[in-house]
């Protein structure tokens, strides 16, 4: 019969932080320390604090050197831009603009001649339109007016009316359309030739300064 002795564990034994057991032999057995455990741990962190600041001063170190190199980029391409002068550009063909001097004239008509009073105006009425007393009649009504009127004469027959005035008595004559009521475009100038009229008649056509002739057309009197 065999008798298997039983060995009891020795339990661990705790030496002011220093843990222990004993080895099933009797002897002491070697257990982890913690006073060999904590430089190693220290030697590790400061491992890793020395690794971080050389990480981080690499970092900081090459952001800069950038920066400057960017700027000093920036700074020659700034100067390289301020040195170019602008390319010479062709001349612009604007056309001459020719100036006309325009001469401006100033027609000025002679001021019209005054109207004399109606007194100092003699007016004789001749009757060539061939109607009894159309001579008469014309005269009175240019009597009330106030002018100087002649006995009223015969002329020799013609188509035409008129109303002759001497050069000077033109606004004069022209007073008498007026009255008359007729258009100026039959006033007319004595002939040069003189006015022919009936032998009894030339004494008082040289006194005259205005005659109304009455022709045939009775655009100044018809009956």
């Amino acid at each position: 019969m065999v008798i298997i002795k039983s060995h009891t564990r020795q339990p661990y034994a705790v030496n002011k932080g220093r843990m222990s057991f004993q080895s099933p032999l009797g002897g002491k057995g070697i257990a982890p320390s913690n006073t060999s455990a904590a430089p190693r741990a220290f030697l590790l962190i400061f491992v890793a604090v020395v690794l971080g600041v050389v990480i981080l001063w690499k970092g900081l170190d090459d952001d800069p050197q950038r920066a400057s190199s960017d700027a000093l980029s920036s700074s020659g391409q700034m100067t390289q831009i301020a040195d170019e002068q602008p390319a010479d550009l062709p001349p612009l063909n604007v056309p001459e603009i020719a100036t006309i001097a325009v001469e401006t004239t100033t027609t000025t008509s002679p001021p019209p001649l005054p109207t004399r009073p109606p007194s100092d105006v003699k007016v004789l009425v001749l009757n060539g339109s061939g109607v009894g007393g159309a001579a008469g009649a014309v005269t009175n009504l240019l009597k009330p007016h106030g002018y100087t009127t002649l006995s009223p004469a015969n002329g020799n027959k013609d188509e035409k009316s008129w109303i002759y005035y001497k050069p000077e008595f033109s606004p004069d004559a022209k007073g008498v359309t007026d009255i008359l009521g007729i258009m100026p475009d039959l006033l007319t100038s004595f002939p040069t030739n003189g006015l022919p009229v009936p032998e009894g008649s030339i004494d008082r056509v040289s006194t005259a300064n205005v005659i109304v002739f009455l022709g045939s057309d009775k655009e100044i009197y018809g009956s």
